[in-house]
């Protein structure tokens, strides 16, 4: 009879250890702001989301919003946001410097143009 009692603690153990684990690796879906006005922006929005750990991501330029799903534990939006200001974009959350809205071409100056 103890081994039975034992047996089921050590199996409800496990599964408490297991369900904790994979949700700490569990994938994340999130939607963000991201300032952009072409196709041309798309692309650059969409590959700088890209890295470690992000599984999807899909901009709009008539909403304006980027969905994500990304591995909590391999990334996490501020990194991607990060990388999406680096290469010229704002984001809700963080603004990209000067120098690297300044080196996006004339047409991408989302500041200064129209969607298109």
């Amino acid at each position: 009879m103890k081994s039975i009692q034992l047996f089921i603690i050590f199996f409800a153990c496990c599964a408490i250890s297991f369900h904790s684990n994979a949700q700490d690796k569990g994938v994340v879906e999130d939607t963000i702001t991201v300032e952009g006005v072409c196709g041309m922006c798309k692309e650059r929005i969409e590959e700088a989301a890209y890295g470690k750990g992000v599984k999807f991501a899909s901009w709009d330029k008539n909403s304006k919003q980027l969905v994500l799903a990304y591995r909590s534990d391999k990334t996490s939006l501020e990194e991607v946001e990060g990388r999406i200001a680096a290469a010229g974009h704002k984001t809700e959350n963080t603004a990209a410097k000067k120098d690297d809205y300044e080196s996006l071409p004339d047409c991408c100056k989302y500041e200064h143009v129209d969607t298109h």
